[in-house]
């Protein structure tokens, strides 16, 4: 039955609900693995297995007894360390917040928690939930199920690094700049950062709502296939998003952003991904979205300015509890706090840019293009250079950053492996509050290109 572990989450709610699988049988099935696995994985640092176990029974009982059940009843599922469950630690992977325990449930866990789901514990993050490394000082670092050697991405890495294993049937990560799509591109699973509004990181640490905070940051699922994403999509929102469009529409496919080198993998990747599209009905043409370094330099200087308010007064006393991944977020934010003219007229030129990219989505009804610089690096190391050319300054692909910023959805999607076996992943970005476009995209990439493939062992 060990073949279950790696179904995907519509399938084994399916046969729940049919008996086929008795929701007992299921989660003793990823208790074992978790016992086989996380070990050397570190993945879920805060489980629950005694508490979910007893869900499970009685999950068991209220099926058996003819009662309405939810989509995801009896569902195996983990949450990354940052997001709130009612009695359980949030260290939000710092010393500082190590005993911290939280009373109340997010809305995301309260809802998956009324579909039914069963929460078997926690993932690990960085420190801050800042770094695309999953690595702290206070659970170590999560390595990639792929390739233990490798980065699982960050900073909902131990998410990725748990549903790609086989732990759970499905996670759920945050994204402020990648945090979902990245770890879902270097473990191979499909991961949606959902449209602005639509689910909001309340109850995600720290507990300070920002405007930056809540524009920007989304709570979203990862998952091993298309079909889960729209599943557990339909649970976590606030509101049901709006119906795909008839018609494949036209795909603006670009394979970097002029800012970072990119892989010849995670070139291929779009290549492949694109045709799949085409062969579907999709027009596809050479085209990005507008105004990217614009819109990156303005993220990132409102996101320093906000840190910079708070971040202080946060760890103040306290700076040798910090990693050395803390200490670099200490030391990256302004000493100062800007005027407040330069604040107001930065969000000014952010609305300015959103208003021409969502004209741009008016047009191109979808974006295609990578998820990272490269498949996973060493843990520890991040990208250093790709192919042989040096990254430049600021990391990430700006197309990843792009979406938070103009509260676009966007997914993960796998499409191919590398010589040595690392999953490479490409993006799909669509116009705000077409989330299901942009899921009905990765379900055509997935059919093309076979979707999640287990990692060995």
């Amino acid at each position: 039955m060990s073949d279950l572990l790696f179904r995907p989450a519509t399938e084994l709610a399916r046969m729940l609900r049919d008996r086929e699988l008795s929701a007992v049988e299921l989660l003793d099935l990823h208790v074992a693995r978790i016992a086989e696995r996380n070990e050397w994985l570190g993945a879920i640092v805060l489980p629950r297995l005694e508490e979910a176990r007893e869900e499970a029974v009685g999950a068991e009982r209220r099926l058996a007894s003819g009662a309405a059940v939810g989509p995801l009843h009896g569902v195996p599922f983990t949450a990354k360390d940052a997001i709130a469950v009612a009695g359980m630690r949030r260290t939000n992977g710092s010393r500082l917040f190590v005993d911290e325990v939280v009373t109340y449930d997010a809305p995301s866990i309260a809802r998956m928690r009324r579909a039914g789901a069963i929460l078997l514990g926690k993932t690990n993050v960085p420190e801050f939930c800042a770094f695309y490394d999953t690595v702290n000082e206070v659970f170590g670092a999560t390595r990639n199920p792929h390739a233990p050697e490798r980065s699982a991405g960050g900073s909902s890495g131990g998410e990725a690094a748990a549903v790609a294993s086989g732990m759970s049937a499905l996670g759920i990560g945050s994204d402020i700049g990648s945090s979902i799509r990245n770890p879902a591109h270097f473990t191979g699973l499909f991961g949606l950062k959902p449209s602005r509004g639509l689910v909001p990181c309340t109850g995600h640490a720290p507990e300070r709502e920002t405007p930056v905070w809540s524009r920007l940051a989304v709570i979203g699922p990862l998952a091993r296939s298309a079909g889960d994403l729209e599943l557990a999509l339909g649970v976590l929102a606030e509101h049901q998003p709006a119906a795909p469009r008839p018609g494949a529409g036209t795909v603006g496919v670009c394979e970097d952003d002029f800012l970072q080198p990119v892989a010849a993998a995670c070139r291929e990747a779009v290549r492949l991904a694109a045709g799949a599209l085409a062969a579907d009905g999709a027009t596809l043409v050479e085209d990005r979205p507008p105004l990217q370094p614009e819109i990156r330099r303005w993220f990132d200087w409102l996101q320093r300015v906000e840190l910079s308010t708070g971040l202080a007064e946060l760890v103040a006393g306290r700076e040798d509890e910090l990693s050395r991944y803390g200490q670099m977020m200490v030391d990256s934010v302004p000493r100062e706090v800007p005027p407040l003219d330069a604040y107001l007229e930065a969000w000014s030129e952010l609305a300015a840019a959103e208003r021409e990219v969502d004209a741009w989505f008016d047009r191109r009804r979808l974006a295609l293009c990578p998820v990272a610089l490269g498949p996973a690096p060493p843990i520890g190391e991040g990208f250093t250079e790709i192919d042989g050319e040096p990254v430049r300054p600021g990391g990430k692909f700006t197309l990843c950053t792009l979406a938070n910023a103009a509260g676009l959805p966007a997914a993960a999607v796998p499409v191919l492996r590398t010589d040595d076996g690392l999953p490479v992943g490409v993006q799909v970005i669509g116009g705000r509050g077409r989330d299901l476009e942009v899921v009905a995209a990765a379900r055509v990439i997935e059919r093309a290109c076979g979707g999640f493939v287990p990692p060995p062992g």
